[in-house]
């Protein structure tokens, strides 16, 4: 069920209800494989990043350790990741899996087609707009 954005005033609240719709509709798109969009945003930088560890994935996916930390645990107990950390080594050594490659193959291809759905829900121009819309307010 959508969440409502034309019951408040606020600008925080609609946004914030808007990215929990949009993610809710990816979601949903990508649940045939098993993975949520956040978890294959993840598999796709760690395929993208092959062997990187954990302070390079956070860099790269603008999250802070702790919280990649937590979204990992499930993604390696699934099988999709596995730390190649050596022995007495400090940094984990982050590497897709077997299972998890196939996995993110078929994400990718579900995630296509929710980036063509959304697409189709706007026009060109809207769509420009609302990416435009989206980078000034990342100057907040």
């Amino acid at each position: 069920m959508s969440k409502r954005v034309d019951n408040t005033s606020c600008h925080c609240l609609k946004i914030r209800r808007s990215a929990e719709n949009v993610i809710r509709f990816y979601d949903s798109i990508l649940a045939p494989c098993g993975v949520t969009v956040r978890q294959y945003s993840l598999l796709n930088a760690i395929s993208e990043h092959s062997g990187c560890n954990v302070r390079i994935l956070s860099e790269a996916t603008l999250l802070d350790r702790s919280t990649l930390a937590r979204s990992l645990k499930p993604l390696i107990q699934a099988g999709y990741i596995k730390d190649g950390k050596t022995q007495g080594a400090r940094d984990s050594i982050l590497v897709l899996t077997e299972k998890g490659t196939l996995v993110c193959k078929e994400a990718a291809d579900l995630w296509e087609n929710a980036q063509r759905q959304f697409e189709a829900k706007l026009s060109k121009e809207q769509l420009a707009a609302f990416e435009d819309t989206l980078i000034l307010l990342q100057d907040l």
